[in-house]
């Protein structure tokens, strides 16, 4: 502490958003509620608990890139599968979280298909956490984003 150097680390909860009142799991909500079209300013104050449209823009907006880069990423994950699993080929006006969605029931499709059964699904929410503390983190992390997913997915205790 003397040298000027950190030497605590805080994780916070998923739920939270650091410097800010909006939680994640209400930006989540709002695009679970309302996947499609554009952003209804009314209903998004609600439920984000915020008045100003510039902020209910910039929350829903980085909840909606959040969700386009787990597509991507889980697509490149699925791709691994092969034999198991086939990307799902999005359409178009197709939302993200729709997207989303189909690549999630596709993964679940193909852990049963590999004789892994008895393990509760994972729902998309978990994907997109596990997006976000990957990009957030000052240090690059030594395991690979589909180690990541990996375990997430299939549950080892050796």
């Amino acid at each position: 502490k003397k040298k000027g150097y950190q030497y605590t680390k805080r994780i916070l909860p998923p739920f939270v958003i650091p410097e800010c009142n909006i939680t994640l799991e209400n930006v989540w909500r709002y695009i679970t509620l309302y996947p499609e079209g554009p952003i209804n300013y009314d209903k998004a104050a609600l439920i984000l608990g915020t008045l100003d449209s510039r902020t209910i823009r910039k929350h829903i907006n980085l909840g909606l890139h959040m969700i386009k880069e787990t597509d991507l990423r889980l697509s490149e994950f699925l791709s691994t599968f092969t034999g198991y699993a086939e990307v799902p080929e999005m359409k178009a006006g197709q939302s993200e979280y729709t997207y989303l969605n189909l690549v999630v029931n596709e993964i679940e499709n193909a852990k049963e298909r590999m004789g892994e059964t008895g393990y509760e699904t994972v729902p998309p929410v978990k994907y997109i956490h596990v997006i976000y503390v990957y990009k957030k983190c000052r240090n690059k992390l030594k395991v690979s984003l589909n180690r990541v997913f990996h375990t997430l997915l299939f549950f080892d205790t050796s």
